[in-house]
Formats: C-alpha cells, structure tokens, sequence
C-alpha cells in the first residue's frame, strides 16, 4: 500500500491549472482516508486528467490490457459514452492497477446535472468541485482491493468528502426518499446502477450515505475495524474475492468504471 509516496499525476500540457487543484487536494485526502477507514492506495495508483471517456481507459490501461479492451470495445463503450456526459470522475481497475480519471473544471461545468441536482447541494465553484471529486475517487483507489458492494463503497466516499468539505455535501431532503422509497430489487451493481434513473438512481446512490453515517455515528470506528479484519482474513484464508458478510454482489464487470454524478 502507499503511504510516503505521492500518487502521479498525469496530464496533457495544457492541464497544468487542474494537476495544481489534484494535487493540492491528494496529501489531504489521502490523510483523511488513512485516518477514517485505515486505507491507503495501491502501490500502482495513477490518475488522470481526463478529457475523453476513450483516451482515457486506453492510456490508463497497462499494454496488457488494451489489446482486450480494443477487442470488446463495441460490448462496453455504449456504458461508458452513456455515463460520460453526467460523470465527474471515473476510477477504473486493471488488475493490480488502479487508474482515477478527474474532469477538469470546464468541462464540470458542461457536463449534465440533471441527476447531480437532486443528490448534492449546489456548489458552484469547480475548482472547489474538483477538489471534492479527487477526495471521492481516492477513496474508491484506496477501497478497490475489497471489493466493496456499490451501496458501501458509494457510502465511505460521500462520508468522506463530506469530511474533507468541513460540511454536508448531500442534500438533507434525499433522507425523505431513503425512508418514502419501496426499491423493487436488491441494491444494484455498479453497472445495474448505471443504467437506471429518476428516483431509483437517486435512492440507491445515497442509500449508502445515510446508512455508512448512521453507522459512524453509532459504532464510531465499526467500518474501519471491519475493513481491516475482513482483509486480514482474505489474505490470510487466500479468499480475497469472498463475500462480506453483510452481503456483498459482485461488482459486474471491471471494464465497467466506478462513476461519480457532476456535482
């Protein structure tokens, strides 16, 4: 796991303004995360300014890999182009890699909020917003070698960055639909996910907020201990893949991004 080392950053040149905002936020986040959850990023952790959904996952991608992704292409690009005009971020794992793309703050603002409305207080700052984003993904880096299901791993990262802003981030009134809300199936995947909407999406994207908090509050440190035994005994049983006992789905496809709505 890393701990001294600073996680690159890659860019275009002309990015150097959003690498400055990245930057700024990764020491912190990763002190945050550390000390909330006990979790630091892989030893291969990458991320990237990203611009286009395409360029991305193939310069992110060790050379490995892009030959199969260049092969399937036509079986995962309609997920990824559908997500991309409403995501702030992706973070993508190959493997023992870990790749976070960010948006750069122009782009932030061009993309759909449509669902980001409903979930998150306005913030109307980007660079504030990237900030923010940075925190989120790096969470997802540092979680990805437990396999999270979608609802927990959404959790600790809004938990997070809600740490990280110094104040509430999601909107008070998504608590209304956590209690009006009758799902009609189990919590999604990541892929199950991407492709619903209206209330489904917005209940199943904070569910995990509101019930990660609720367990902060009441068993202050439950998850990070949880976190570090149930590692302990993947490792130690060679089971990493095992489910967790609160029920844990696989996480569908690995080609299939971890997605963040535009604040």
């Amino acid at each position: 796991m890393m701990a001294g080392r600073l996680i690159p950053i890659v860019s275009d040149p002309g990015e150097q303004a959003t690498v400055d905002l990245i930057g700024g936020a990764r020491a912190e986040a990763l002190q945050l995360i550390q000390e909330s959850w006990g979790l630091s990023a892989s030893e291969d952790c990458r991320i990237y300014v990203m611009t286009s959904w395409l360029r991305f996952v193939f310069q992110s991608a060790p050379w490995s890999w892009r030959i199969l992704l260049a092969v399937t292409l036509p079986f995962w690009s309609f997920r990824a182009r559908r997500t991309w005009p409403y995501s702030a971020a992706w973070t993508q794992r190959y493997g023992k890699r870990v790749a976070i793309g960010i948006k750069p703050p122009r782009l932030l603002a061009q993309s759909d909020k449509s669902f980001g409305v409903r979930l998150f207080v306005e913030e109307k700052d980007m660079q504030l917003n990237v900030r923010r984003v940075t925190c989120h993904e790096l969470v997802h880096a540092c979680s990805a070698h437990l396999r999270l299901p979608a609802w927990l791993n959404e959790g600790i990262a809004t938990v997070t960055v809600d740490r990280f802003a110094g104040k509430r981030t999601i909107r008070a009134e998504t608590l209304n639909l956590i209690r009006d809300y009758q799902p009609k199936a189990p919590p999604p995947t990541y892929r199950e996910l991407s492709r619903m909407s209206g209330e489904a999406f917005v209940y199943h994207a904070v569910r995990g907020f509101w019930l990660a908090g609720f367990a902060e509050e009441k068993c202050p440190g439950f998850l990070r201990r949880s976190f570090r035994l149930n590692w302990q005994h993947a490792r130690s049983s060679r089971r990493s893949r095992s489910s967790w006992a609160w029920g844990r789905r696989t996480s569908g496809a690995r080609l299939m991004p971890w997605l963040v709505v535009t604040l």
